[in-house]
């Protein structure tokens, strides 16, 4: 009896993962999400954080088991060997602490020094897999992401990418960066001097 109730228990506690109602997948815009409270929140202030940050830039976001964190080390090397452009290229680093042993108090005291260390990527911690329940990311483990300027996913796997899968991801992202160059400048942008000219006339 005490097999099947916790047997039962053990259904119960994985169910939000695999009946989630969004199914991730390229292609597919991710749904908003705000990691706050007893969620979670941004390492920096312990503030909310919210995926709508995201828009207007390339993103490489990880879903990171804190003890499989050097598992794709390799792409994070690759990546920052390449030096994209931050006004085009940015990073997010959400820290699935529901997934691991270690204290919360040790685990955040190590991704604040990596928040110093590594400016440029912006380090979340999520203390009960919401962002696994919300966008259908694995519960364990490590996911990587590519989620373009609109919020649409271009790529996504769960454990480690191999070279062939590296160097396609780092096409990708260097492809995204130069489309991202060479888009013209807003309409808005354009008129302003024009505008700030007519309002010098007039006075």
């Amino acid at each position: 009896m005490q097999f099947v109730r916790f047997g039962l228990l053990g259904l119960l506690a994985w169910a939000p993962f695999s009946m989630a109602a969004y199914k991730l997948e390229p292609g597919k815009t991710l749904p908003p999400l705000t990691i706050s409270g007893e969620h979670g929140g941004n390492v920096k202030d312990n503030g909310a954080w919210n995926s709508q940050s995201m828009n207007g830039t390339l993103n490489f976001v990880v879903y990171v088991d804190p003890d499989d964190s050097e598992l794709n080390d390799e792409l994070v090397n690759r990546l920052q060997a390449e030096k994209f452009p931050e006004a085009y290229f940015h990073s997010v680093a959400i820290i699935n602490m529901a997934a691991t042993w270690k204290p919360n108090a040790i685990i955040m005291s190590v991704l604040r020094g990596k928040q110093e260390k590594f400016p440029r990527t912006t380090y979340v911690f999520d203390k009960d897999r919401y962002a696994a329940q919300n966008w259908s990311l694995t519960p364990e483990g490590y996911h990587v992401l590519l989620v373009d300027r609109d919020g649409s996913v271009l790529y996504e796997k769960a454990g480690k990418l191999d070279k062939g899968e590296i160097e396609k991801f780092v096409d990708l992202v260097r492809s995204k960066v130069k489309e991202a160059e060479q888009a013209p400048i807003a309409k808005a942008d354009t008129q302003a001097p024009a505008d700030a000219q007519k309002t010098k006339k007039s006075l």
